[in-house]
């Protein structure tokens, strides 16, 4: 169905003008709420233009950074995990970074060192893990999959894989050390019921806003735009806070953590739905009673002109009321 754009409010927002909150999750509080219209049925949307999001935030960090593993050394079986350093790598670096923590762990847990080497070939996109013999005991160390599977993932395993005293392994898929792929902008005020995910449950209703391509490496500026600019319906009927919140897609959309602000251009707009041209406006269909009428649909009355005035006075009185409670929250919030 068609519509008629009836109003359009253009924001352009940093982060750091936030009035609580950190860079990934803010909000900011209105001096002027938005009403719908209320003379006519309308509907808000939020239309996303622009974004400049500073990639200064780790893909490996405390989120997915874990390796759950098991060893079995002289029929003793040792069960531990271990954490690869926060941060973003390129293959090579991963894989020297996650041998030095599994070597590491494996001295504090069994007192064993092993000679362990990893080799990636960029002809397969695929890595070759050595594990030479160092002694004459057996030795077999299973790397589990549990709920910490980016590592897993990264190194190019989709299950649990082993790795055993004088014998190599090869990565089942090819290897990915950048799992964020997107960032998503999701709020808590902005209300849909018209958008949908699918990305860690079944598909479900959705506070996505925008989905943020990362296309750049980090240490720069990822920058976006829509054009043509994508909108989605909201279900609000007032907006006088705006909250926004940036989720990385390779953490099961938790939330990013970075300290440098962002900027995001956007509009909230105000719809109303075009009738269909064959629809009679301003009338009611005949009444199912007085089905032998010849007469046509009854018109409605037109609302009358005061009525409309007065309505208008009162929403400029509740935006002046709205304005006055929120200097006094500021006001107040000052002096505590």
């Amino acid at each position: 169905m068609s519509s008629t754009l009836l109003t359009s409010y253009n924001f352009y927002i940093n982060s750091s003008q936030r009035s609580q909150g950190v860079p990934s999750d803010y909000n900011i509080y209105l001096t002027t709420p938005l009403y719908l219209n209320g003379i006519v049925p309308s509907e808000f949307r939020f239309v996303i233009h622009y974004a400049q999001v500073p990639f200064c935030f780790s893909q490996f960090n405390q989120y997915n950074y874990t390796t759950s593993y098991s060893l079995v050394r002289n029929n003793i079986t040792y069960t531990s995990s271990f954490n690869i350093t926060t941060g973003n790598y390129n293959v090579n670096t991963f894989i020297t970074e996650w041998i030095r923590a599994l070597k590491a762990s494996l001295t504090i847990v069994a007192s064993y060192t092993p000679l362990i080497t990893g080799t990636y070939s960029a002809d397969t996109n695929l890595i070759t893990f050595l594990m030479p013999s160092d002694s004459f005991a057996d030795t077999v160390i299973t790397f589990q999959n549990t709920s910490n599977k980016a590592v897993n993932l990264a190194l190019g395993f989709n299950n649990s894989w082993t790795l055993a005293q004088n014998s190599s392994t090869i990565s089942q898929i090819d290897v990915n050390v950048s799992p964020s792929r997107n960032l998503y902008l999701t709020s808590d005020t902005l209300i849909q019921s018209k958008s949908f995910d699918a990305l860690t449950t079944s598909i479900s209703v959705s506070p996505i806003l925008a989905v943020v391509p990362i296309n750049v490496v980090p240490n720069n500026y990822i920058t976006f735009y829509y054009n043509p600019p994508i909108s989605s319906i909201l279900n609000n009927t007032v907006v006088d806070k705006l909250n926004f919140q940036l989720k990385d897609e390779s953490l099961s959309r938790d939330l990013v953590d970075f300290d440098l602000d962002y900027t995001i251009y956007f509009s909230i707009e105000e719809h109303r739905s075009d009738l269909d041209k064959n629809q009679p406006v301003n009338t009611l269909s005949v009444n199912p009673n007085r089905l032998n009428d010849i007469a046509g649909p009854e018109e409605i009355p037109a609302i009358p002109q005061d009525q409309i005035d007065r309505r208008q006075r009162l929403m400029r009185a509740r935006e002046k009321v709205s304005k006055k409670l929120v200097d006094l929250k500021d006001e107040l919030e000052k002096s505590i």
